[in-house]
């Protein structure tokens, strides 16, 4: 199986994937991410969990859980899992809720990054300031002629 490690961060956080897994580690991942899934409802105990087993129903739940979160590493979905049920302990999370949550952290994490410091940009100088210049150099004995000015007619 890939080492999530060695796949680089954008951003400080681990890009999509499905985008960066080859298909037998995807497939692993998101089966991972259903036993995240099962974890959750038999601590719930919700939705009759054990007797639908094998049912359509059953196996759609499942699937839309694998959909939704098999871009996302296992700590995170793990974590974002963790929080729904503290911050919520009488609700069954749905996936989305566990996506918001994984989100939420990388919005975080995203957020505290440094800021990349930019160049100061270089600034026009403004009309006085040319003036200015133009004044010191005609002082020193030299002419100024701007790209911008209209040339004078040669004779």
């Amino acid at each position: 199986m890939t080492d999530l490690a060695k796949i680089p961060k954008r951003n400080g956080v681990t890009p999509l994937l499905s985008k960066s897994l080859d298909l037998p580690d995807l497939e692993r991942h998101r089966a991972m991410v259903a036993v995240e899934l099962e974890v959750l409802a038999k601590k719930f105990d919700r939705f009759g969990w054990e007797r639908d087993r094998g049912s359509h129903a059953h196996d759609r739940l499942v699937t839309d859980w694998m959909n939704a979160l098999q871009d996302y590493p296992l700590p995170e979905v793990q974590a974002a899992c963790a929080k729904a049920i503290i911050e919520n302990p009488n609700k069954m999370p749905n996936e989305g809720h566990v996506r918001a949550a994984i989100l939420a952290n990388r919005a975080k994490a995203v957020a505290a990054q440094p800021k990349p410091i930019e160049p100061p940009s270089p600034q026009s100088a403004s009309a006085e300031e040319r003036a200015r210049a133009d004044e010191i150099l005609a002082a020193a004995g030299f002419a100024t002629r701007r790209a911008n000015q209209d040339k004078e007619p040669r004779a």
